[in-house]
């Protein structure tokens, strides 16, 4: 009798191994479809906050510079000629100590640097945007400092 079970184990032992095949090729395409999917809705919500960031960031640097021509304003009576004015001392202006440490404040969120006219009643500031050129639209429009005189235009 031992035999006899034994040799039924080994066939049962058996069949349970040859049975034991995987997932199915409709299977896998299933779930690869399915992560496609996902895939194909959650990139461009990525893409979208990044170019978001970018624009904030480009934003609160204006801003930084901002209050930097303001005080310069403050100190020297005058607004500054060039956006050098942060990291480079200015020999017309004895009260201003630029600061060599804010060479980051000088590009854009696209690491571009800001686009900055100063003349004797006031300043443009504008980063050219994501398409590094003069207009466009959405994300690759310009952007204006709010204190520009430009930036109503």
């Amino acid at each position: 009798m031992d035999t006899q079970q034994d040799t039924q184990l080994k066939k049962n032992a058996s069949l349970k191994i040859q049975n034991n095949k995987g997932f199915s090729l409709g299977e896998i395409l299933i779930v690869l479809v399915i992560i496609g999917g996902i895939m194909a809705i959650i990139l461009p919500k990525i893409a979208d906050g990044n170019a978001k960031s970018k624009v904030n960031s480009t934003r609160m640097k204006m801003s930084e510079i901002e209050n930097k021509i303001n005080e310069y304003n403050s100190e020297c009576g005058k607004y500054p000629k060039s956006i050098s004015f942060i990291t480079e001392d200015d020999s017309s202006c004895k009260n201003w100590s630029a600061n060599p440490k804010m060479k980051h404040l000088l590009k854009d969120g696209w690491n571009t640097e800001f686009v900055f006219e100063g003349s004797d009643t006031g300043y443009n500031l504008k980063s050219l945007g994501a398409d590094k050129k003069e207009g466009g639209s959405s994300y690759e429009k310009d952007i204006f400092s709010d204190g520009s005189t430009a930036a109503g235009e």
